[in-house]
C-alpha cells in the first residue's frame, strides 16, 4: 500500500525542501519537490519532517528497571514504558546501554543484565514495541567478571556496539575526585558512604586486569564484526589507543584536546543531548557546545534524557546556525553510519520511512506529533 506525506520543510540529505514522500513497503520509494500536496497525501505543512532518530547511548531502561533505589519494577513494563518513552520523543531506533559493571544507586547491574535483555527481548518477539530496540554492552574494564558477562552475548542479533570504560575515580571521566564527592553529597550520600566507594573501587581496579579485558573486548569487536567506541577519552595517548584499538566512536570525550585528536583520526564524536541541552557536563566535563562551536560533533546521543536529541539538533540551527540538515544528522544519519546502518537516518529513496513530525512554537521546545517506523504510526 502506498502512502504519500507532504511538508513544505523536509529535511533530506541535500536541505531542507518542500516535498511529497512517498512510501511503500515500509520504504521511501520517492521525495518529490513540489510546492503543494496531491490529493493523495496526508498535508503536514508548517510542520517540519525529519528522520527517525537513532540513539546509540541511553540509561534509560535502567531507570524504568529500577524507577526508585531498591525498588524493581517487573522487567517487561519496564521495556515497554522505556520504548513508549523514546518512541514520544522521536527516536526510532534505540542502542539500550547495559553496564557490565557493579553497581549504580543501589541497582546490582549484573543481576539486572539478563533480565533486561530477556524482558526486551521479548517484547521484541510479541510485537509490543515502538521503537526498533538494539544494544549496546559497555565494556567496565577493571570489572574481573567482565568477560563472563559478555560473552553469553556474542551471538545476540540485537549486539549492535561495544564501548570500553574505565570509571576509577581520579582520571577520566571522574578526574576530579572532589567534584564526583560533591555531587555523591548533593545527591544525599554519607560521607562513609562516599569514602566506602572510593576505596572499593580504587582497590578493585588491578592495572593488569582492567589491560588484559580491554585487550578481549577489542579481540571480541573484531571477531564478531561489532563497532567499537572509546569512552570518556580524556588525553592524546587515550585517543591513540583508542584508534590502534579500532575504534571508530568518541563517546564523550573529556577534553577538547582528546576531541580534536579523534577528529584526526576520523572517529565520530558522540557527545550527550543533555550536556547541550543544558549548557554543559553535569560532571564538570567537555561541554557539547563547546564541540559544537568547534565543529567537532557528529552524533548526539539521549544518555539519560530521551527529549534532548530533538531539542539538541534544534539549538544547533538556533545557536550556531548549522543548516537543518547538519544538525539533523546529528541525531539520525550520523549515529547510523558510524554503526553501519545504510538502511535509515535519511529522508531519501531507499531509506526505511521512519519518521518524525516535528511542531515547534517560535522559540519554543520542538515537539514530536507523530512518529512513523517502517511506514507505520508508532506514536
Amino acid at each position: 500500500m502506498e502512502k504519500r506525506i507532504y511538508s513544505n520543510a523536509v529535511v533530506t540529505p541535500e536541505g531542507m525542501v518542500a516535498a511529497e514522500v512517498v512510501i511503500r513497503d515500509g520504504a521511501i520509494a520517492a521525495v518529490d519537490e513540489r510546492t503543494g500536496p496531491s490529493a493523495a497525501a496526508l498535508d503536514w505543512s508548517g510542520d517540519m519532517l525529519i528522520p527517525g532518530l537513532i540513539d546509540i547511548h541511553t540509561d534509560n531502561l535502567e531507570k524504568h528497571y529500577q524507577p526508585r533505589p531498591g525498588a524493581l519494577w517487573d522487567a517487561y513494563g519496564a521495556a515497554l514504558a522505556h520504548d513508549g518513552q523514546c518512541a514520544a520523543a522521536g527516536i526510532t531506533t534505540v542502542l539500550d546501554s547495559l553496564s557490565l559493571h557493579g553497581r549504580k544507586d543501589g541497582l546490582d547491574r549484573k543481576a539486572a543484565l539478563g533480565p533486561m535483555i530477556g524482558a526486551m527481548d521479548a517484547a521484541r518477539a510479541e510485537g509490543a514495541l515502538r521503537a526498533e530496540h538494539l544494544l549496546h554492552l559497555r565494556c567496565e574494564v577493571t570489572n574481573p567478571e567482565l568477560l563472563s558477562l559478555l560473552e553469553p552475548h556474542a551471538d545476540h542479533p540485537r549486539l549492535k556496539l561495544l564501548s570500553v570504560m574505565d570509571h576509577t575515580p581520579g582520571q577520566r571521566q571522574t578526574a576530579d575526585v572532589g567534584a564526583l564527592q560533591a555531587r555523591m553529597a548533593a545527591a544525599g550520600k554519607s560521607e562513609d558512604e562516599i569514602q566506602e566507594m572510593l576505596v572499593r573501587r580504587h582497590a578493585g581496579r588491578d592495572p593488569t586486569v582492567a589491560e588484559s579485558n580491554r585487550r578481549s573486548v577489542v579481540a571480541f569487536a573484531r571477531e564478531y564484526g561489532v563497532p567499537l567506541c572509546a569512552h570518556d577519552d580524556a588525553t592524546i595517548e587515550h585517543v591513540d589507543e583508542a584508534h590502534a584499538d579500532g575504534c571508530v566512536i568518541a563517546e564523550f570525550p573529556v577534553t577538547l584536546d582528546a576531541a580534536r585528536k579523534a577528529r584526526d583520526y576520523g572517529m565520530a564524536i558522540c557527545m550527550g543531548g543533555p550536556n547541550l541541552v543544558r549548557g554543559g557536563s553535569h560532571s564538570g566535563n567537555l561541554s557539547a557546545r563547546l564541540c559544537a562551536e568547534e565543529d567537532l560533533l557528529d552524533i548526539l546521543a539521549s544518555d539519560y534524557v530521551p527529549l534532548s536529541m530533538l531539542r539538541s539538533a534544534f539549538l544547533l540551527m538556533d545557536l550556531y546556525g548549522w543548516p537543518a540538515e547538519k544538525a539533523v544528522s546529528t541525531v539520525s544519519a550520523g549515529p547510523a553510519r558510524a554503526l553501519g546502518l545504510s538502511d535509515r537516518g535519511e529522508i531519501a529513496p531507499g531509506q526505511r520511512a521512519d519518521l518524525v513530525r516535528v511542531r515547534r512554537p517560535p522559540g519554543g521546545w520542538p515537539a514530536p506529533r507523530e512518529v512513523w517506523r517502517e511506514g507505520l504510526r508508532v506514536a
